[in-house]
C-alpha cells in the first residue's frame, strides 16, 4: 500500500495560485463576452440604389388618419417591423400600385403609434426617396421566396431641406452604419426599440438625441430597432 506524502508548502502554495487562476479567468470570461459581443457590431458604409424614386402622397396621407372608432390590438414588435422593411422596398418601384404605400392601419393604432411618429418624422418634408443598400449586412433565414434577405433595409427621404434617413434593422444583433453624407452633422436620432419583457403588448422605448462624437464612426442600430435621422 503506497505511503501517503503531505504536500510541500511550495506545491500547496502553488495549487493554490492555480486555483485562485482559474476562479479569476471564470470571472473574467462572462464580460470579456460581454465585450466581445458589443465591440463585434457590423460596420457598414450605407450606399445609395440605382434611381430616385417619387414619394407617393397617399403614404402620408394614410399614416395621418385618425384611430376613432378603430379597435385594434397593438401588433408584435417584429411585426411591426416587418411591415416597415417590406414597405420601403415597396417604395422602391417606378409605380407603387394604389394602395400599397401604406402600412396596415393596425400597425398605426392605437394612437400614439411609434410607427407612425417614425414614418412621419422620416417622410414628412420629402417630395423622393433612393432606397439604401447595406453590404455585407447580417441576413435573414429566409424572405418570401425562401432566399436570405438583408435584416437591414434603409431609404433616404430627400425634400427641399435635405434628407432624413429611415433604417430597419431586423437582426438580433447590433449594427454600426456609416452614413456619410445622407444626413448633416448636426442631425437628429430617433430610435425605437422594445423594452425588454414586454410581448403580448409591446411597450416601445423612443431614445431621441443629436447626432454627436459617438457617431463619426457610425451610428449604432441596435436589435429588432427603427431608428430615423436627420
Amino acid at each position: 500500500m503506497p505511503r501517503f506524502r503531505p504536500r510541500s508548502p511550495r506545491t500547496a502554495r502553488l495549487l493554490q495560485g492555480l486555483a485562485a487562476l482559474g476562479l479569476a479567468v471564470l470571472a473574467w470570461q462572462p464580460a470579456a463576452l460581454a465585450q466581445t459581443a458589443a465591440g463585434a457590431a457590423p460596420s457598414l458604409t450605407a450606399g445609395p440604389d440605382d434611381v430616385m424614386r417619387i414619394l407617393p402622397a397617399e403614404l402620408l396621407t394614410a399614416v395621418r388618419q385618425p384611430c376613432h372608432g378603430i379597435k385594434v390590438a397593438s401588433p408584435a414588435w417584429d411585426a411591426q417591423l416587418d411591415a416597415s422593411a417590406r414597405l420601403l422596398r415597396t417604395l422602391d418601384q417606378a409605380a407603387v400600385p394604389d394602395g400599397q404605400a401604406t402600412l396596415p392601419k393596425a400597425m398605426l393604432c392605437p394612437a400614439p403609434s411609434a410607427l407612425a411618429a417614425a414614418w412621419i418624422r422620416a417622410a414628412e418634408q420629402a417630395n423622393n426617396l433612393v432606397k439604401l443598400d447595406f453590404p455585407g449586412a447580417p441576413l435573414l433565414t429566409a424572405g418570401a421566396d425562401d432566399k436570405p434577405m438583408s435584416a437591414l433595409t434603409g431609404a433616404s427621404f430627400i425634400g427641399l431641406h435635405g434628407s432624413r434617413v429611415l433604417m430597419v434593422n431586423q437582426s438580433a444583433q447590433p449594427v454600426r452604419v456609416r452614413l456619410g453624407t445622407w444626413v448633416g452633422k448636426t442631425a437628429r436620432l430617433d430610435q425605437y426599440t422594445q423594452q425588454p419583457g414586454a410581448t403580448n403588448l409591446p411597450r416601445i422605448q423612443h431614445l431621441q438625441r443629436a447626432l454627436g462624437a459617438e457617431d463619426a464612426q457610425g451610428v449604432l442600430l441596435p436589435p429588432k430597432s427603427l431608428s430615423v435621422i436627420g
